[in-house]
């Protein structure tokens, strides 16, 4: 992972910080870990800014090096002991043009060893993993660790043709507060869908048709639930597959019930993203009419804009921005034409996707909260 090549409290370089910390996950190895809300994702930073509020109100900023983080918090390695309790804000830059710029406070300091200290920072607000860390639900990298079935709720929509398979799903969910549906064929699928759904979980395969098929005909129905692929076969083509066709996960069976549960959480409680986002227009406003297009075509942006990002194709990206940005505020998506024109602006002033990239991954994450019922329907 790059970042800024300066020193840090410890002294040490990016080869140095990555024995030390290698050296500390061997040593906690065989130590049983505790339950935790969120899964913790390697994060090695040579140098990030600490700046450390104290009671009297002043403030003092250390370069100090990070060990890993999580959608709550970060662990990060210092020279000197810290205060539990302290107000603190740590902020790093990569290359890419992403950004860690987060307030928190600091819940526990732990000596390591010699002048090395662990100290463990719980943020004001969770962020989005998926968006600092790129994240890809297509290899099941989800942000939940530990799932109170209790906690899920919606309406989940399986879609399986194998009576036991469906009989084992909804024992796995048994415990959960969600209302599970059951589809044979796609056209019961988009049947029931359309009556309303917060995920769609499928078989890669249903009556001889491959789920992206099944995919498609669900999105040209106008429904946009996420779609979680369950298969058998997770190599890389089928992943780079379903990716294109839209799928929004896949989750490799056989699998247990703690790996459902997470891969449900991922999108039925979000990761740091606050949550679905809804038109705000009415059935009386006149671009009413207009919003199953635009929820049609938004998959196909948010693929396009992905696309552009991976392959620095700054034409691309301008063009999806430009159209998001025209096109949200009137359908009732002000959070996202904004965000959108922050996209434009950074694209058109540097003609550089890279040093666009935090707008333009800031874009596609919260496209993806977009539902299509909107909230006065």
């Amino acid at each position: 992972m790059a970042e800024r090549n300066q020193c840090n409290s410890l002294r040490i370089g990016a080869r140095e910080l990555d024995a030390l910390l290698d050296r500390i996950e061997d040593q906690h190895a065989d130590q049983k870990n505790p339950v935790r809300g969120f899964v913790r994702w390697d994060f090695r930073v040579v140098r990030a800014d600490l700046t450390l509020e104290h009671m009297t109100g002043s403030k003092v900023k250390i370069p100090v090096a990070t060990r890993n983080i999580s959608r709550g918090g970060i662990s990060i390695l210092h020279s000197a002991y810290v205060y539990p309790d302290a107000k603190c804000h740590i902020y790093t830059e990569f290359e890419d043009g992403r950004k860690l710029d987060m307030h928190g406070t600091v819940m526990r300091c732990t000596h390591i060893g010699g002048k090395v200290h662990e100290i463990g920072i719980k943020f004001d607000e969770e962020i989005s993993t998926k968006e600092l860390l790129g994240l890809d639900p297509m290899h099941e990298a989800y942000s939940l660790e530990s799932i109170d079935p209790e906690h899920l709720h919606g309406t989940v929509l399986i879609l399986s043709v194998a009576d036991l398979d469906q009989q084992l799903l909804m024992k796995l969910l048994e415990d959960t507060s969600l209302t599970i549906l059951i589809a044979g064929s796609s056209e019961t699928a988009i049947e029931r869908a359309k009556k309303g759904c917060e995920l769609i979980l499928a078989d890669s395969v249903v009556d001889e048709a491959p789920a992206s098929e099944i995919l498609s005909d669900l999105r040209a129905s106008g429904i946009d639930a996420p779609f979680l692929i369950m298969t058998s076969d997770a190599s890389g083509d089928i992943r780079d597959e379903m990716r294109m066709a839209g799928a929004s996960g896949l989750i490799t069976k056989p699998f247990t019930q703690c790996k459902l549960l997470q891969a449900l959480a991922e999108f039925l409680l979000g990761d740091g993203d606050t949550g679905p986002l809804y038109s705000t227009l009415t059935t009386d406003d006149s671009a009413y009419e207009i919003l199953p297009k635009f929820l049609t075509n938004l998959s196909r942006m948010i693929l396009t804009l992905e696309q552009g990002l991976r392959d620095s194709d700054c034409g691309v990206c301008l063009e999806v921005c430009r159209s998001l940005a025209n096109s949200s505020t009137p359908l009732g998506f002000q959070p996202i034409g904004q965000i959108a024109v922050e996209a434009e602006r950074a694209l058109s002033k540097s003609h550089n996707v890279r040093e666009a990239a935090a707008d333009i991954r800031k874009l596609i994450i919260s496209c993806r909260r977009i539902k299509a019922k909107p909230k006065a329907a």
